[in-house]
C-alpha cells in the first residue's frame, strides 16, 4: 500500500512548473523561507500588465532568439500578440501553455523543458518589476 501511495504522488502534476516531475523540493524551501523584514508590495500586477512593460519583457525575452521562428512568428503581428497578451492578463484570463519537453545529449543526457515564447514575456514582465523589490531587500540583508 505504502508503495502504491509513492508511485501515485511522483506522478502528480507539479503545478510549480506545469510539468510532469517529482521534484517540488524548491517549493518546499520557498514557503519555509519568509523574511519577515519583507513588506507586500500593493499594486504589482497593474506594473507588470502595462503594455510598455510587455514590450520591454518581449525586447528581452527575443534576445539571442531572434533567428528562431517563433520570435518571428510573434514579430509578424507584433501589437496584434502583445494587445492580446496584455488583454488577457487585465483580464486575468491568461493562461501559460504546457512545457515543451526534449531530450539534449551533450555530454550527458538531460531532460530539458522550455515555455511557450509568450509565458517567457510573462516572465521576463514579471522579473522587471519584482526585481529591484528583491535587489533593494537583498542589500539590506
Amino acid at each position: 500500500m505504502l508503495v502504491r501511495a509513492c508511485l501515485n504522488r511522483n506522478r502528480d502534476w507539479n503545478y510549480n512548473n506545469r510539468n510532469l516531475d517529482n521534484s517540488n523540493s524548491s517549493a518546499r524551501i520557498a514557503q519555509k523561507v519568509r523574511n519577515p523584514a519583507m513588506k507586500s508590495c500593493n499594486n504589482i500586477y497593474n506594473e507588470i500588465i502595462l503594455k510598455e512593460n510587455l514590450v520591454s519583457a518581449y525586447k528581452k525575452a527575443r534576445k539571442g532568439k531572434s533567428k528562431k521562428e517563433y520570435t518571428q512568428e510573434f514579430r509578424k503581428n507584433f501589437k496584434t500578440n502583445i494587445s492580446k497578451l496584455s488583454l488577457e492578463l487585465i483580464s486575468h484570463i491568461y493562461n501559460p501553455k504546457p512545457l515543451k519537453t526534449f531530450i539534449v545529449r551533450d555530454p550527458k543526457t538531460r531532460r530539458i523543458s522550455k515555455s511557450d515564447f509568450r509565458d517567457r514575456i510573462v516572465h521576463h514582465a514579471l522579473v522587471n518589476i519584482i526585481e529591484p523589490i528583491f535587489e533593494k531587500y537583498r542589500q539590506i540583508t
